[in-house]
């Protein structure tokens, strides 16, 4: 008799955004190679997608610059919406301007809804106006086309301030496990706009703190040169180092296939 043995599917855990009330997995996957330079027709990122859902990444991220709002629409078609928490964002710098690529993503995505609408790489000297536009953003949540909203950021300072904000629910930024000797090496792969990895560490506790969803970025370095080095060199523990730290909600990591994509996953559930 021939017995065979049970494999046993390794699934990412799903945990809580915040003080949002979605339950998103522990790993995002980043889209931001489907379009340039990966050129994915959508159908095949779409598949892609599905099989991360598969391994229990329902946390899917884009933006309105990627390319590959057509991708996850494709995926939208292969897994039910209500399961998923679809992030986009968006370089608008005024509200009418928000409101004009919110209307324009959700085609793009073939859905009526996004689950988190971030403001894409606010900076330090842009504080005042991010505030002003995710003022804009709020009233917009109780149309319901959006469940939360946030920003993006590579600076010190923004986390800061806008950990204070009330009208922030989702803060995404650089977080990885690079010393400072690093960041300075490889300043284009790890953009920290101002401060240092240890500060930036301090204000995402001080977001978390109060309330915010925290996901990390740039896990594994940036995307105008790439990876960094030494992230990548030893990118489980890369991951994992993130992965451990109990003020940061999820990462989103920027996966190409789904050999990557339970790699990854591996790395966080590794003990």
């Amino acid at each position: 008799m021939q017995i065979t043995r049970s494999r046993r599917v390794l699934r990412v855990p799903l945990v809580s955004l915040g003080s949002t009330g979605l339950k998103v997995s522990k790993l995002g996957f980043g889209t931001v190679d489907f379009g340039v330079p990966l050129n994915l027709e959508p159908e095949e990122g779409g598949r892609i997608l599905m099989g991360s859902y598969k391994l229990g990444v329902n946390f899917w991220d884009t933006s309105d610059d990627y390319g590959s709002h057509p991708h996850v629409a494709a995926a939208l078609k292969l897994v039910p919406r209500k399961e998923l928490v679809i992030c986009t964002k968006t370089g608008a710098r005024s509200g009418a301007q928000a409101q004009k690529s919110l209307k324009s993503s959700l085609k793009e995505l073939g859905t009526d809804y996004v689950d988190v609408f971030l403001l894409h790489y606010v900076t330090s000297d842009w504080i005042d106006g991010c505030r002003r536009v995710l003022k804009t953003l709020i009233d917009m949540k109780t149309t319901g086309i959006i469940k939360a909203v946030g920003l993006s950021t590579h600076s010190v300072k923004v986390v800061e301030d806008t950990a204070r904000f009330d009208e922030v629910d989702v803060i995404m930024t650089i977080c990885c496990n690079a010393s400072q000797a690093t960041i300075r090496k490889f300043p284009d792969n790890i953009p920290l706009e101002d401060g240092s990895i240890d500060e930036m560490l301090d204000a995402i506790r001080l977001a978390h703190e109060n309330g915010k969803g925290v996901v990390a970025m740039k896990v594994l370095g940036g995307r105008v040169r790439g990876p960094a080095p030494p992230l990548v060199k030893n990118y489980q523990l890369s991951i994992k180092a993130i992965a451990q730290l109990d003020f940061v909600d999820a990462m989103v990591v920027g996966m190409r296939n789904l050999d990557q994509v339970k790699e990854n996953v591996k790395a966080i559930l590794s003990n």
